[in-house]
């Protein structure tokens, strides 16, 4: 909202701003600039410079022939068979999952019941230490741990014990009483089947019992992490959301804040959003939950009328929304935005919170009211419930507002009469515990003050601990995916609570998780091509798409964005209309549906394939474009005697470990011939061969990603992996029956490429000693790289930027923001262009026939670029007829190659071309002295910018100044934020720049301060990332980021823009600078020269340029934090789970209540004065 203010407000500036900009009597300090002619010609030398050193340097046209000149088989894509071979697999993984929880709550249901029958019972003097060492191991107790059974377990990216399980015991509950010391000594009989569920499914993760004791058993067993200070962190299972889910079942949460002025003294609105938020997190999807603000207006102690309301804090106010992160993040922001004002009114709070619970937007299984107030009657003396008057003697205030609880307590006892919600009151530091109180036992609830915002979730104990037996529910359920606490990422839990045979009573909630990137790596290796996977809830929220962050890559618990939002068919628009047929098919458990769709994403026709996944709540579909029905697999040569000599084999990426112990013995004499060097001047801190390009596989080349990701033993994979790509073993795949290791078709593209190998060793160029390192990504994963070195175990080519920036415009040079290399070796651009599919057979004769006047498919003549689909015309000697004549290139991208240069060597060279034409070399992009301006003032020099199609600057002299570790000051910093003036008038007179907005719902944000000064202890090169995980330490490391959800601004191109003329040119004055602004593209690639005359900074000669700030703000480019989008989530159903009769059996819990009927103050005068009275009864007497 803020945002919309001040652009409001800008949009005002600009439009009184215009007058000055564009009225006849605007005089303009030089309406024109002497340097147009110049700029053209340096653009076409910028221009030159990149295409030779792209040529020279990265080989493109090299490594095209050999894609044109190998072998391809072509394989017809069955949508309708590749999703129910996805299903059998996910289903499968998640069946597992279920199967297990269910054995093991079984299994604890027994333990327990036969624990009963048993009547053992413990000696009053017994303590939990006594347990025997096998029953009783502690992951807060280091004396109860045999620590030598600890390995570090790639799968659990810690130090395990797969020997046992041990137990974590909540801070707040008492060792040694024997319901602490029963739940431990019987769940010890947990450890067999956790030891046969693992060895059964190589996918298991954590496996966890929660006891209504606050006893959490975890295997496999591991040492509890620690806070900064080195502490054990505190954990209950009983507070968490899986196990609040288990066992409270669905239920309707309405928070009701005294928000009147008498809660903002001591502390006490602190207190008070502090417990809403705690509620809040601890909800779940299927929960729904609102928030009240109670308050009322009132005059002041002047006569003033000061106007409050009681709100519903959610932008749906008439209703109870979803717990979803979403909602929940939302609430949670706009309650830490309240400031409490006004005076006390409660019954309208209680009235709107009634409404809620009855309306169509609910669970209607059990209703909660959370009331946190102060107590008070009162809100001090600047709280009036009168106008006032004017007397001879001066004006008199109106009454002290002074409130009639009653009033609320008759409202309640009347709308609570059918509906029967429960009400916990907190009481923030006050003595008035009689409203509260009073509301809380009337309503089968209960009441607790609270002293402090200290250990809240322990005072909170008489909510929670209702919450964790209040149903009776036997039923599993999936959780919302979250951030696991065990440091395995994002992961979604089965939660399967469990219930006494004997007692009838909840005893505790069994827990096995599914990490996201399992679950991720499996949908991946199904693509291809164009094609792409999305994965859903019942809720319609996303849980992986290729257009949403990495699971690795959140900072907290997701909020997963709408499917409709994702799959619109182009940015801004909505999603197509027939879409819903196949969300509607997903969310209902449909088993298997398609569907064709003439306007699907970015209004590219498509084919959904989709299915429910079995014994899940998640259902998956697959885009199939038309040209993804046919798939075309690069094969193998035939004659493999070339790559069969030591000078023309492969490498794997992990050069170290051709050293190993097992390398050595497999590989003999490999290490020694690559000569490998270390910390070299030109790569400090890595270990790279001068002798061979190196290897990479991604992720999805591997059979079975997850075990490669977690699989430590890299002298075994990196033999494995040379014998492979070296070997002459048959290439089946990965199916069942081959037991390979590799997709197919792998080895097949390391082959193709290595020719260029050679090429680039043999390069010899002006600018090579500048060339960091050059390389080539395929689809398919596989990675080559010159000079050899490591890559990150996680790295994938195809989801660089450099990659997708070269992918979606195949036909141009593109160039790179400056970004920190992800090898480490400092500030880099990288210079990329795309490799299509190899070069499709076509005859001329049925390019006309079916493709008339053009544009025309891959294998067609041509004669320029445009004539094809692909914009790209050249001479390839691949097959099929005209082979020396030029071709159009298949529209596929099969790979990108590039190479990189330290942005200050790509800097310099840019700067030494742009030098003026005339003797007055001050006007050179690359003088640093300064010239007289055309007023006659001094102090004007002449300014250089490189920018891409979205305004991001590339080269810019500002950032030769930044330090490499400063990645915000250079990597997308945009136009707007360097030139504002320029940049408003290209959107705002030129229409050059195309404004987009957008939401993200899984940004990230950071904490304003903190600037990093140093890399040292940080991982730098991949190898270190590789082995963070490892060398991190007990003890976390402080980062500034967190998750939020983000306004994303984007500007495009509009090349038809620059006119005839190729050039926008113009004169600007404003509050940031001056000067006349050239503009005009190097059209082989993504970039613009921008060159400004007489450029002079304005904002400096102010000590804070408040219109420059403004200027700058408007037309900027990023991420910004808003609130969220959910006002736009509508729920579609009205229909109840307690009218579908899915609520679980509530228990009939009777809740201790009880409150003091007057305040401290009270009592202490009614027995001063019954003293007094018995005194002089007694003298009276007497």
């Amino acid at each position: 909202m803020a945002r919309m203010y001040l652009i409001a407000f800008i949009s005002l500036v600009h439009l009184v701003d215009s007058f000055n900009y564009y009225s006849p009597s605007y005089q303009p300090e030089s309406s024109t600039g002497s340097l147009a002619g110049d700029v053209q010609n340096w653009a076409s030398m910028i221009q030159n410079y990149i295409s030779q050193l792209a040529s020279d340097g990265i080989k493109r046209d090299v490594t095209q022939t050999l894609l044109d000149t190998a072998n391809y088989t072509y394989e017809k894509k069955n949508g309708t068979g590749i999703v129910h071979e996805v299903r059998n697999e996910l289903s499968g993984y998640f069946a597992r999952k279920k199967a297990a929880a269910e054995k093991l709550a079984a299994k604890v249901r027994v333990l327990y019941d036969n624990f009963l029958y048993n009547n053992i019972t413990v000696p009053s003097n017994f303590r939990l230490a006594q347990l025997n060492g096998s029953v009783y191991k502690d992951s807060d107790v280091l004396t109860t741990l045999n620590k030598s059974t600890f390995k570090f377990d790639s799968k659990f990216r810690q130090e395990v014990t797969r020997w046992t399980s041990t137990v974590k015991i909540s801070d707040e509950v008492p060792r040694d009483i024997p319901h602490t010391i029963h739940a431990v000594n019987f769940s010890a009989g947990l450890n067999d089947m956790f030891h046969d569920n693992l060895d059964h499914d190589s996918t298991m993760r954590w496996q966890y019992y929660g006891s209504t004791a606050g006893v959490f058993r975890l295997f496999p067993g591991r040492e509890w992490d620690t806070n900064f200070a080195g502490f054990y962190n505190d954990y209950d299972p009983r507070l968490r959301p899986w196990y609040i889910a288990a066992t409270s079942g669905p239920k309707d949460v309405v928070i009701v804040l005294d928000c009147s002025l008498s809660m903002a003294n001591d502390g006490k609105f602190v207190i008070a959003q502090a417990v809403a938020k705690i509620v809040i997190n601890t909800l779940t999807k299927q929960d729904f939950v609102n928030v009240i603000c109670a308050r009322d207006s009132h005059w002041d102690e002047v006569g003033k009328w000061q106007f409050f309301t009681t709100t519903v804090l959610s932008c749906q106010q008439d209703k109870l929304v979803a717990a979803t992160n979403a909602h929940r993040k939302d609430l949670i922001e706009k309650i830490y935005n309240l400031n409490p004002m006004g005076t006390s009114e409660l019954k309208e709070g209680f009235d709107k919170a009634f409404n809620l619970l009855q309306g169509s937007s609910r669970t209607g299984c059990q209703s909660i009211i959370v009331l946190i107030t102060d107590g008070k009657d009162t809100d001090g003396e600047s709280v009036r419930c009168g106008p006032g008057y004017y007397t001879r003697s001066g004006y008199v205030p109106g009454p002290v507002c002074k409130y009639n609880w009653t009033k609320t307590w008759d409202t309640v006892k009347q709308r609570n009469t059918n509906l029967g919600a429960r009400i916990f009151s907190y009481l923030t530091k006050d003595e008035g515990e009689k409203f509260p109180g009073k509301l809380a036992c009337d309503n089968r609830g209960s009441m607790k003050k609270l002293h402090s915002g200290e250990n809240l979730i322990s005072e909170m104990r008489n909510y929670f601990s209702f919450l964790s037996g209040s149903a009776k529910a036997d039923a599993g359920l999936w959780t919302s995916p979250y951030l696991d606490t065990g440091g395995l990422g994002v992961m979604v839990t089965h939660a399967v609570p469990i219930i006494s045979n004997r007692t009838g009573d909840t005893i505790g909630v069994i827990g096995v998780d599914c990490t996201l990137d399992e679950i991720e790596f499996k949908m991946a290796r199904y693509q291809w091509g164009s094609v792409y996977s999305f994965l859903i809830n019942k809720e319609g929220e996303t849980i992986f798409h290729p257009l949403m962050k990495p699971s690795s890559n959140l900072k907290e618990d997701p909020i997963f964005i709408p499917i409709s939002q994702l799959e619109k068919e182009k940015s801004g628009g909505t999603a197509p209309a027939n879409f819903s047929i196949i969300e509607n098919g997903m969310r209902k458990g449909s088993s298997f549906g398609s569907l064709y769709v003439a306007d699907a994403r970015n209004g590219i026709p498509a084919t959904y394939f989709y299915a429910a996944l079995n014994d899940s709540e998640f259902g998956f579909a697959f885009s199939l474009s038309p040209t993804d029905q046919e798939y075309r697999r690069s094969k193998e040569p035939e004659d493999k005697t070339p790559f069969q000599s030591v000078d023309t084999r492969s490498y794997y990426n992990l050069l170290i470990e051709y050293n190993s112990t097992e390398a050595r013995k497999e590989l003999p004499g490999v290490f020694k011939y690559l000569q490998v060097k270390y910390n070299v001047d030109r790569y400090p801190g890595l270990r790279v061969t001068y002798e061979h390009s190196s290897i990479f596989l991604a992720p999805k080349c591997h059979c079975d990603s997850v075990e490669y990701i977690f699989n430590d033993d890299l002298a075994k994979k990196t033999v494995l992996a040379h014998k492979w790509i070296n070997g002459d073993e048959p290439d089946l795949g990965c199916s069942d029956a081959s037991g390979q290791r590799y997709e197919k078709g792998i080895r097949a593209d390391v082959l193709i490429t290595q020719p260029i190998e050679v090429e680039w060793k043999k390069r010899r160029f002006e600018a090579l000693d500048k060339v960091k390192w050059t390389y080539v990504g395929l689809r398919s994963g596989v990675f080559r790289t010159y000079p050899g070195h490591r890559s990150g175990r996680s790295y994938d080519p195809t989801a660089r930027p450099w990659y997708r920036r070269a992918a979606a415009d195949p036909s141009k040079t593109s160039i790179s923001t400056p970004y920190m290399d992800a090898a480490g070796v400092g500030k880099i651009i990288t210079i990329s262009q795309a490799l299509f599919e190899g070069m499709t057979p076509r005859n001329w004769s049925d390019c006309l026939e079916q493709h008339g006047d053009g544009p025309y498919p891959g294998g067609c003549l041509c004669l320029k670029d445009a004539d094809c689909k692909s914009r790209s015309c050249y001479v390839s000697p691949g097959p099929g007829p005209n082979k020396t004549k030029h071709r159009c290139a298949t529209e596929r991208v099969e790979g990108v190659t590039s190479l990189d240069i330290l942005y200050s060597d790509f800097h310099d060279k840019i700067m030494e071309i742009m030098k003026s034409s005339d003797a007055n070399s001050t006007r050179s992009c690359s003088s640093t002295s300064t010239y007289t301006c055309p007023n006659g003032e001094p102090g004007c020099r002449t300014r250089c910018y490189l920018f891409d199609t979205s305004a991001n600057m590339i080269v810019d002299p500002d950032f030769t100044l930044v330090k490499d570790i400063e990645v915000s000051k250079y990597s997308g910093v945009t136009m707007g934020k360097k030139e504002g003036e320029i940049m408003r008038e290209l959107i705002f007179k030129h229409g050059f720049f195309i404004r987009k907005d957008s939401v993200e719902f899984q940004g990230t944000c950071s904490i304003a301060g903190g600037q990093r000064v140093s890399l040292e202890g940080l991982p730098k090169n991949p190898e270190e990332q590789d082995n963070y995980y490892k060398t991190k330490g007990p003890i976390p490391k402080f980062s500034n980021d967190y998750g939020c959800i983000q306004d994303l601004v984007s500007f495009s191109v509009n090349r038809s823009a620059l006119g005839p003329s190729g050039m926008i040119t113009g004169n600007v004055t404003g509050p940031c600078m001056q000067g006349f602004y050239y503009v005009t593209a190097l059209p082989r690639t993504n970039l613009f020269l921008l060159v400004i005359e007489n450029w002079k900074n304005v904002q400096q000669s102010n000590f804070f340029n408040f219109n420059c700030r403004i200027t700058q703000k408007i037309v900027n480019a990023g991420a910004y934090r808003i609130i969220n989008g959910t006002c736009a989530d509508e729920a579609e159903s009205t229909v109840t789970l307690s009218e579908q009769n899915k609520c679980p059996q509530l228990t009939n819990i009777e809740i201790p209540c009880d409150y003091q009927t007057a305040s401290t103050h009270t009592l202490s005068l009614l027995i001063s004065t019954s003293l007094t009275f018995f005194y002089i009864l007694y003298h009276f007497i007497m």
